[in-house]
This record gives C-alpha cells, structure tokens and sequence, in this order.
C-alpha cells in the first residue's frame, strides 16, 4: 500500500477564505478529509454555514466567520479568532476574490474599478498573510496558498466571431492576480527563515458560482472550451489535489511556486 502519511494534515488547523462555495469550498473540505481543522471565512453567511456543516460531517472542528478581507481590521480580528477558537493556525488558503467587471480602459468607471478589484483580489493577501504569519512565525511553522489564477500569466482572450470583445480581458484582475504571484515569491523569500512556506494557484477556467455567467453563455464557453487543450472547463473539486499538496509536508522542498491547474490553457 502507498504510504501517503506527508499528505495526512491531522491536528492542523487552517483557515480559508471564499469558502462557502467553489474553489475555497472544495479546499476546505479536503483539509478536512485529510485531518485538519478548518474555519470557514467568507461574506456569504449562508453558504458558509453550510460549508462548516460538512466539515463538521466528517469529525472536524469548523467555524464560520464572516468577513471582508478587503478590510485590514476585520482580518486582524478575524485570524485571532481562528487561532482563539481552533487554537491555533497551521494553514492559510487566502482564496477569496472577484473577478470585477469588465470594463475598458477609457470607460467611465475603469478607475473605480481597478481600486475596488485591487483591494479584494491583492491587498486582501497581503493583509491575510501579514496577520498569519504574526502566529506562525512564534511556532516556526506554516504552509500559506494563495489563489492567483491563469489570468496572472496571460491576458485573456475572449474573441466571437473574431472580433475581440471589448474589456474581457478585465485589466484590473488580470493586473492584480499578477500581483498575487510576484506577492507570493517575495514573501516565500523573506518567510522561509521561519519555516513559513509560501505558494499560490493558477487555475484556468472552472465552473464556480462567480463563473456562472460564462456556463450561462453558450457563445463564450465554446471559445474558453475550444482554447483549452483539455477541451472542457476544470471542476472546483480538481484544484483541491494541488492546495492538499501545498499546504501538506509532501511540499517541503516547495515555496514560491505558482501552481497553473488550467487543463492546458497557458502553453498555448
């Protein structure tokens, strides 16, 4: 039998953000399958609930806490209550974001736009990260993931017809998940001397609730299917495997690594 015991996170305690539904979801969960602890951080009361339920299921502790990552505060006061009720935090998962709107560079609103999508997809991990790693530098211990995505290593392009389509390649978010991969090394770099490993994601085109409007949209999800080797979009559940590995002692010689789960998408 194969000994898969660098993959068992028992005793862990972690957290993740965006966890009510897909990829912050999926990963939680799987923690739990693989031991640990898991308190569940999202805006989406709701369905956050129902995430701690599930990890609840399988003879974990979880927690629900709402916040808003954007906010400095509310993080602080967030990871201390991770670490006051779980008591502790091993790993992070700083998996929340939004995809933004897509809008031009000359639109009325782009520069709203770009400060609200920069606040929620890049400040928010470098305010997750400060916070946790102020408790994981004192236990010399800690496994951080950030999510980036595909769109952090290409533009995007979204063409019908041939005609390119006008802001789809969501300057904004394409710019700050970037920003998460170059945030991600330069903190695996100053990290690493207090056994604090640091690595991010990239995935492709997956089928959450915030890509609902592509699943929607027949005329976009064959162009996104069509330019994607695999030929189809990735599951939430298929990004698990890859945080598992990253968080886990199978990643010891591992950080500042950006991950790309994308079907193939990048070598294109």
């Amino acid at each position: 039998m194969n000994d898969l015991s660098r993959f068992d996170l028992t005793g862990r305690k972690a957290l993740v953000t965006g966890a009510a539904g897909g990829i912050g979801k999926a990963s939680a969960i799987a923690m739990a399958k693989a031991g640990a602890d898991v308190a569940v951080i999202d805006l989406k009361e709701e369905m956050g609930r129902e995430t701690v339920e599930e990890i609840l299921a399988l003879g974990r502790k979880s927690i629900y806490i709402h916040c808003d990552v954007s906010d400095l505060e509310q993080v602080s006061e967030m990871v201390k209550e991770v670490v006051d009720t779980l008591g502790g935090l091993d790993i992070a998962h700083n998996n929340a974001g939004i995809s933004g709107e897509p809008i031009p560079l000359m639109d009325e609103g782009a520069i709203d736009e770009w400060k609200k999508v920069m606040e929620v997809d890049l400040f928010s991990v470098f305010y997750c990260c400060r916070e946790e790693a102020k408790y994981m530098i004192p236990q010399r211990y800690g496994k951080i993931v950030n999510t980036a995505s595909m769109s952090g290593t290409i533009v995007n392009s979204m063409e019908l017809g041939g005609v390119p389509v006008a802001g789809m390649a969501m300057i904004s978010y394409a710019t700050a998940k970037a920003g998460v991969k170059h945030l991600t090394k330069a903190l695996a770099v100053e990290l690493i001397q207090h056994n604090i490993y640091v690595n991010s994601i990239s995935p492709g085109y997956i089928i959450t609730p915030m890509t609902q409007i592509i699943q929607d949209t027949p005329e976009f999800l064959e162009v996104e299917n069509r330019t994607t080797p695999i030929h189809r979009q990735g599951e939430a559940e298929e990004m698990a495997g890859g945080v598992l590995y990253l968080v886990s002692d199978a990643s010891s010689y591992t950080t500042g690594h950006d991950l790309l789960m994308d079907g193939g998408h990048t070598v294109w």
